[in-house]
């Protein structure tokens, strides 16, 4: 065993039996005085720590303790903020990019609209505690929420759906899968390229109604999110 991966067992060792959710390991600087390493082994060890999942590196805070997943229930309300909230997190969102389209066939189909009809994508970047946890992509229907794209900002977008267009907005159809990030949303996410994203494919309908307002893709880091899917009673 090399002496990088030696001190990440020492450290993961610790993880488990000394930290909890959102504490630091000491710096950088501190941890090659204690093992007698240089930086760079310590960053090796650090990366083996993040790649498991155990931490988490804020930029200009550290590296921050993950060892519980988030557990993020897929139900029909399927809003983000408040599911967190609900948990006692701190989440926010950071409107990214915004763009008024044509649907192609492919989306087309999967909303279940004219291959004329227009949309605004509207990315978001979610964060916990300031740290990026996951990408989204909205297609919204302009037919439905015209200047949406003008006017949502940040918060819930359903929420902001609901208070401004009196429409409700429920989760009618999802997929979930994996896929590794391209180059922009590692960048995004702060992660490896090579850690694998939980991406969930929902298709989001009015409330009580099945005509598709919304399909939405999130990309979220597989190392914090937990998906729990509960069977209708």
């Amino acid at each position: 065993m090399t002496v990088y991966q030696e001190v990440a067992r020492t450290l993961e060792s610790e993880i488990r039996s000394g930290f909890s959710n959102g504490d630091f390991l000491p710096s950088e600087a501190t941890l090659a005085g204690r093992f007698s390493i240089n930086r760079h082994t310590v960053r090796r060890a650090i990366d083996e720590l993040v790649n498991a999942g155990l931490v988490l590196r804020q930029h200009g805070k550290g590296t921050m303790v993950v060892n519980n997943r988030i557990e993020y229930s897929i139900g029909a309300r399927g809003r983000f903020t408040e599911t967190l909230e609900e948990q006692g997190l701190h989440p926010s969102c950071k409107v990214i990019s915004v763009q008024t389209m044509r649907v192609d066939s492919k989306l087309a189909a999967r909303m279940r609209v004219a291959p004329d009809a227009d949309v605004t994508r509207i990315d978001t970047l979610r964060c916990v505690d300031d740290q990026p946890i996951c990408v989204i992509s909205h297609y919204l229907l302009d037919a439905l929420l015209p200047g949406i794209g003008e006017g949502f900002k940040s918060g819930s977008l359903h929420a902001f759906i609901e208070a401004h267009y009196g429409l409700r907005i429920q989760r009618r159809q999802c997929l979930v899968g994996a896929s590794l990030p391209t180059a922009s949303e590692a960048r995004l996410l702060h992660c490896p390229r090579q850690l694998p994203l939980v991406v969930v494919k929902s298709n989001n309908t009015l409330w009580g109604e099945n005509a598709i307002v919304e399909y939405s893709v999130s990309r979220s880091r597989s190392d914090v999110f937990e998906m729990k899917i509960e069977s209708a009673r």
